[in-house]
């Protein structure tokens, strides 16, 4: 078997750092082998076919979140020149990752019996994960010949599929871009793409912890912030009389309702918005006392940010979308496990921490005094107050179209980029807004 000695540790490197849960081993082998019979009688694959006027550029992104940092870019290009992949039953060949993965589980047991104990509960725990990874990685290689790649974009780079993706575009001397779709964290795996456009320094200082960076890093600032600068007037809270609770995958739906029947009894108005795969929303609850509920498949985070006057949440990106928006938010502990200011977005003072009720009440009657400083905004998103404000897509479009034409004239030169130390690229501070 050509591929018995490949690296799904690293591959799958952020399993180290996930805290997400898991079903049982046993769980996991139901619904791998659930998966497999389902994708091969019941989902009838087939590649697309290419645009007319198709110049190799090909977008993955598989999931909302992801689709949101590549949409503004895709809007810019012609539609017959690109290919976009954004189903993830119907655009991803799941069927043939899962059976080119069968023949590989002794390498996967053999992995098992030579790591040490932590490790083995870690493989134990995303077992079925790790073995689909030998069959995407040969996947990714026939996607990328199959559909004549000449430029990868994509906004995620930590799923098995989308490294698989990575490290064969770069056997096979295909330009990649990365995208960053939503905050980062120490442990994410080193950037691998050709180039990556990240939402500022401190995503890049959160990376280095990995290695450097194989490929350029330019910070750019986050595509997904487009519509905040177009669409979104920027706030200025003075009274809160709407709350917007956002809820991810580890929070405890008992703690939300104790939460939410908290502020209720204070007379403030409630928008529950949860994390798009999150399972335990008790809605006939909601609707029970009145809290209105704002839709992650349907409605952006920006715009549950604009129905509302502060948001609570335990710790997310989403805070990140508040402060750009000049909504102050509050973390605020909705899950079992303690509070580790993963993102730093309280160390950095981009929000703040209650750590009980009446710390939190205390904080609604301040709204005005959370809101962070523009140098802190500036750290997170690195375009806040540029030209390059809302226009991040159109950007990346143009070094797209650049990459192809292979023009003379630096793409940095014009669009106000300069390499600030090797390999990164930095807007020119000398071209910010006064």
């Amino acid at each position: 078997m050509e591929h018995r000695q490949l690296d799904i540790l690293d591959i799958n490197s952020i399993i180290f750092i996930s805290n997400e849960k898991q079903p049982s081993l046993f769980k996991q082998l139901c619904i791998h082998f659930g998966q497999l019979l389902y994708y091969t009688f019941l989902i009838h694959f087939k590649f697309k076919p290419l645009p007319p006027k198709y110049k190799g550029i090909l977008f993955l992104g598989v999931s909302i979140n992801n689709q949101r940092s590549l949409d503004p870019i895709a809007v810019h290009l012609d539609k017959e020149e690109y290919l976009y992949l954004r189903n993830h039953q119907k655009d991803i060949h799941k069927r043939r990752a899962l059976w080119l993965s069968l023949p590989y589980l002794p390498d996967l047991l053999r992995t098992y019996r030579k790591a040490d104990s932590k490790t083995r509960t870690i493989i134990k725990k995303f077992f079925t994960r790790l073995w689909g990874t030998y069959g995407y990685y040969q996947l990714a290689k026939e996607y990328l010949t199959r559909y004549q790649v000449k430029v990868l974009v994509l906004s995620s780079d930590q799923g098995e599929f989308h490294r698989c993706l990575l490290l064969r575009a770069k056997e096979l001397g295909i330009k990649t871009i990365y995208v960053q779709h939503a905050s980062v964290a120490k442990g994410f795996p080193k950037l691998i793409a050709s180039y990556s456009f990240l939402d500022g320094r401190e995503s890049l200082e959160k990376y280095l912890f990995a290695g450097q960076p194989e490929g350029d890093v330019y910070l750019s600032g986050g595509v997904r912030f487009d519509p905040v600068f177009r669409k979104h007037q920027q706030k200025s809270t003075e009274k809160v009389r709407t709350i917007g609770i956002a809820i991810n995958m580890l929070d405890d739906f008992e703690k939300v309702k104790s939460l939410c029947v908290c502020l209720l009894a204070k007379g403030f108005k409630l928008i529950l918005r949860p994390h798009p795969r999150y399972g335990a929303l008790d809605t006939a609850w909601l609707s029970e006392k009145e809290i209105a509920f704002s839709d992650p498949k349907t409605e952006t985070s920006f715009d549950f940010i604009n129905n509302i006057d502060l948001m609570v949440s335990n710790e997310s990106s989403i805070h990140l979308d508040a402060a750009l928006m000049r909504c102050p938010s509050i973390v605020y502990n909705l899950s079992n496990n303690p509070v580790l200011d993963y993102y730093s977005y309280i160390k950095s003072g981009l929000t703040t921490l209650a750590g009980n009720e009446p710390q939190l009440l205390n904080m609604l009657s301040h709204p005005q005094d959370i809101h962070p400083s523009l140098e802190t905004l500036q750290f997170y998103n690195a375009s806040t107050g540029t030209p390059l404000e809302g226009a991040l897509g159109k950007t990346i479009a143009d070094f797209i179209y650049h990459f192809l034409s292979k023009d003379s004239v630096s793409f940095d030169q014009v669009h106000g980029f300069h390499m600030t130390e090797p390999c990164i690229h930095e807007f020119d501070t000398n071209l910010i807004k006064p």
